[in-house]
């Protein structure tokens, strides 16, 4: 059997070659019971007793071996080289590997260039598509429409991710060592969500079983080895589904093996809240009872999220996300640091009376006054963390319209273009840092968080052709083919090397 050499490096030398690898591998004759049989290492694969798709089958289980071979010698390779944690993917050639995805379902009809492509800096896999938080800052434009995935689609996924990762023995596959991005990276995680809320993330299984975060986030460090984020703006105190499932995620990510599967556990807190925006505009209209009623609306239920979240507030991981306009902004009254302050007060103060009740009573969550005063601390200082930097994205214009505020937004536009033609020309080894996102119907977008570009990507799912609402910020002027991301290696190769030496 011959064996390719290798074609690698993150300097992109020349071929290295290795050693041929010896396998064994035959195809058996026609059984009665179970049809062709294919044996390579001791293993076997059943064809069927379909002559007529045997051949298809044997060639593509053929593929699979000489490429199994390739990459067992190469990660060989790698790990001989003693430099494990420099190594991805996009550092070897795709071609002689292409055939290593055989048998994975969700991966079917894809290229290894193609998968390769989709893995590096995976950092969404949408599992649920909409909110109706209805927040006036949201970056996504997150509508209540909504689709997700069904439990067998999110763990074809995450099981053919399994697979190759072990197919691979362990290579990094997500760009995890890539030396272009290693300093640049904002956030290595893989999110199952773009415009959804986390406290909403639960999907049912084909018997109608229902599969919450906790067994999401699991399922998704245990396969892809990736952690992954939780988010939430809160939610409305009196539902007890809410409710429960929120003191059940306390208790769950306050222990840390748990946690460990998670980068960040976030509560957002801002003066962009659905509610609390109503207040303003209740306020501008005249309407003071209405507006001091949706203001304390928005305050109770914020000192409820905190109050239920206490055993994970003093987690390094735990972060509250607070937001408003900075000081140059002009007519933001209402929604700058001085009323994103007195907002905190009134959240602070309640929540002082809460743990109080709780010492005095049940001592659910406070013990002694040392906790008490500790807690709140803690919780101020994270209060502390102030996020102004708001961008273009969603439906930020809109609510700046609205109130008359002027300030200036992160744009991404004008960047995008150099974005569009390094992809044009380069394919998958584009130089920009950017990620991938699966949406619930298996779909591939190329995306910067704040911007998307389509691809003719699309993972292998049952519910594939149940379409998701589609992506904000969607810009169909430029689409990755799949002629771009399958160019010839060696014309790829070659020209990132010239342009490494100017």
């Amino acid at each position: 059997m011959k064996i390719h050499s290798v074609n690698f490096s993150s300097s992109y030398s020349q071929p290295e070659r290795i050693k041929q690898n010896k396998s064994f591998f035959h195809v058996s004759a026609p059984h009665k019971n179970v049809g062709y049989i294919a044996v390579f290492n001791n293993h076997s694969v059943s064809f069927g007793a379909n002559p007529l798709n045997v051949i298809n089958e044997i060639k593509s289980f053929t593929k699979f071996v000489k490429a199994k071979a390739y990459a067992d010698n190469l990660c060989r390779y790698v790990i001989s080289s003693g430099k494990q944690q420099e190594f991805m993917l996009r550092d070897f050639c795709m071609e002689p590997l292409e055939g290593l995805q055989y048998g994975i379902k969700a991966f079917k009809g894809l290229t290894m260039k193609e998968i390769q492509y989709l893995s590096e800096n995976l950092h969404v896999i949408a599992v649920k598509r909409g909110c109706k938080n209805m927040c006036a800052h949201c970056y996504a434009d997150a509508k209540p429409q909504k689709r997700e995935m069904s439990w067998e689609d999110f763990t074809s996924i995450t099981r053919g991710f399994k697979t190759l990762r072990k197919r691979f023995h362990n290579l990094d596959i997500f760009g995890e060592n890539n030396p272009i991005s290693k300093e640049d990276l904002i956030y290595r995680t893989t999110e199952l969500f773009y415009d959804a809320d986390c406290m909403n993330l639960a999907i049912k299984d084909k018997k109608g079983k229902l599969y919450d975060f906790t067994e999401l986030a699991t399922e998704l460090y245990e396969s892809l080895g990736r952690k992954t984020a939780f988010d939430t703006s809160g939610w409305n105190r009196n539902n007890q589904l809410m409710q429960v499932r929120a003191e059940k995620y306390a208790q769950y990510f306050s222990k840390k093996e748990n946690m460990d599967k998670l980068n960040a556990f976030n509560v957002s807190f801002n003066v962009f809240n659905a509610s609390y925006v109503a207040s303003r505009k209740a306020l501008k209209n005249g309407d003071f009872d209405k507006a001091k009623r949706l203001r304390e609306k928005y305050v109770d239920n914020m000192v409820n999220t905190l109050f239920t979240f206490t055993p994970v507030l003093d987690n390094p991981k735990f972060h509250l996300l607070v937001r408003c306009f900075d000081s140059s902004a002009k007519n933001a009254n209402g929604f700058d640091k001085k009323s994103l302050a007195s907002l905190a007060q009134e959240v602070v103060d309640k929540l002082i009376e809460l743990y109080k009740k709780d010492l005095n009573g049940n001592k659910k969550y406070i013990k002694t006054d040392q906790q008490l005063e500790y807690t709140v601390a803690n919780v101020v200082f994270k209060m502390n963390h102030l996020d102004t930097s708001l961008n273009s994205s969603g439906r930020m214009k809109k609510f700046m319209q609205d109130f008359n505020i002027k300030a200036p937004l992160m744009e991404y536009d004008a960047s995008m273009e150099n974005v569009k033609k390094e992809l044009a020309q380069n394919g998958r080894y584009h130089k920009y840092i950017m990620h991938r996102l699966i949406d619930a119907d298996g779909k591939v977008y190329h995306m910067n968080y704040a911007r998307f570009f389509p691809t003719e990507i699309q993972l292998n799912l049952s519910q594939k052709d149940v379409p998701s609402p589609k992506l904000a910020n969607l810009d169909e002027s430029f689409i990755v083919t799949k002629e771009l991301l399958n160019l010839p290696e060696v014309q790829i190769i070659q020209k990132v090397r010239t342009d490494k030496k100017q």
